[in-house]
């Protein structure tokens, strides 16, 4: 064109990682059948500029793949951080989605907040894992320091990671009140009991390794928080220490329960202690996992186990079961295997209307094809955005359904 170019400047209120302002604040209009509309041109800018360089900058702050993977690799890069990186992230995707800013913009964003999930995920999963190393306890009738590693006994109070963050930060503030007992016993009596006693990590101890372990009873996110800072920083003391020589330890448990506040996770955890039945044990093994106890009960009987039941076997007291409950532990652990095999983690797996759904579907269809439909849900490449759709019981007898159409 010979005369003078014609111009148009347009602003677009994007969030600021998907733009560089000196770059993408105005769009050049272009003339006749060979003009690009604004919002044609600007993806294609983005296109090109996530071509040369993946940005991942979260309004105002930036989270850059090094910074991404720096966090993976246990470096220095605060969890706290990354969180505040994830809820902006989060925030400038749902802009994008009601913005209806285009797929590439879309999936540039999904990318963002899909690795600092993993980041923090594997991140979190670091700082949990705790050394099996001696920790010094001060011991209260004799005033004697004795150096042992920590224990648990199996199916006791699963340790609440959150707890043990809360106690971390209150020794670490020398707040922490050393007039609460922390109850131990010897590993070794535990396991002649024939009681099943694990390590910090889970492992089993065997009876000759358990010489230099005490198992916490009572007092376990106390102690594993000055196991956490005794890891990090040395010279932790855990103080106002009691051993006991108790024969029945469920006993013990149970009458601890009923003075503390348990909820019903620990409650099952008891259970499977103090009466050694197959059902508690397994519902016990799943809160383990991740697994809530309605769940675990639907699962395992396709009844939800109410707490005066748990009562009562914590009481040792006869007990039955719902009416229509019917225990079946190798039919639940099917059922898990196969979600997992499909892709379906303990994060979905947890909520009840995946097994209700399954239970529903079966008592209609038969078990036989309920299983079927189960094991060809592989072949719909399951993710999370399409487990998140499943919001009903109903929503998983469907998916059953298409599976087995498939």
């Amino acid at each position: 064109m010979a005369g003078k170019k014609l111009t148009q400047t347009y602003s677009y209120s994007l969030p600021i990682h998907l733009m560089r302002t000196s770059y993408l604040c105005s769009v050049i209009r272009k003339p006749s059948a060979h003009r690009l509309d604004g919002y044609k041109e600007l993806n294609l800018i983005i296109k090109n500029k996530m071509t040369m360089k993946t940005m991942t900058k979260t309004a105002g702050k930036t989270a850059t793949s090094k910074s991404v993977a720096n966090a993976k690799a246990g470096k220095a890069v605060r969890t706290l951080s990354l969180q505040q990186q994830l809820i902006k992230a989060e925030r400038d995707l749902k802009n994008i989605v009601n913005r209806q800013l285009g797929e590439t913009v879309l999936h540039a964003q999904e990318l963002i907040v899909k690795q600092l999930k993993q980041a923090i995920e594997e991140k979190n999963s670091k700082a949990l894992t705790l050394k099996d190393e001696p920790i010094t306890f001060q011991l209260t009738k004799t005033e004697e320091k004795v150096s042992k590693k920590i224990a648990f006994v199996k199916h006791n109070r699963s340790i609440d990671s959150k707890k043990v963050d809360t106690f971390i930060a209150i020794i670490d503030n020398g707040k922490y009140e050393e007039a609460y007992p922390i109850i131990v016993i010897e590993a070794s009596k535990l396991i002649k009991a024939g009681y099943v006693v694990t390590d910090v990590n889970g492992r089993v101890l065997t009876e000759e390794e358990a010489e230099g372990y005490f198992v916490i009873l009572d007092g376990q996110h106390r102690s594993t928080a000055f196991a956490k800072l005794n890891s990090v920083k040395g010279n932790m003391t855990i103080p106002n220490v009691f051993v006991k020589d108790i024969k029945d330890i469920g006993t013990y448990l149970e009458e601890i329960n009923r003075v503390g506040n348990w909820d019903m996770k620990a409650k099952i955890g008891v259970a499977a202690l103090t009466s050694k039945d197959e059902l508690f044990e397994n519902m016990a093994e799943l809160i383990q996992q991740g697994f809530n106890p309605t769940t675990a009960g639907l699962i395992y009987t396709k009844k939800n186990i109410p707490e005066k039941i748990l009562n009562k076997v914590l009481r040792r007291e006869e007990y039955n079961l719902p009416k229509d409950a019917i225990v079946d532990i190798k039919r639940g652990n099917d059922f898990i295997t196969l979600c997992k095999a499909a892709k379906i983690s303990v994060t979905f797996l947890t909520k009840r209307y995946f097994i209700k759904g399954f239970n529903s579907y079966a008592k209609v269809h038969g078990e036989e094809q309920a299983f079927k439909a189960l094991d060809k849900l592989k072949q719909l490449e399951l993710n999370d955005d399409k487990l998140k759709k499943i919001k009903e019981d109903d929503d998983f007898q469907a998916m059953l359904q298409n599976a087995l159409e498939a």
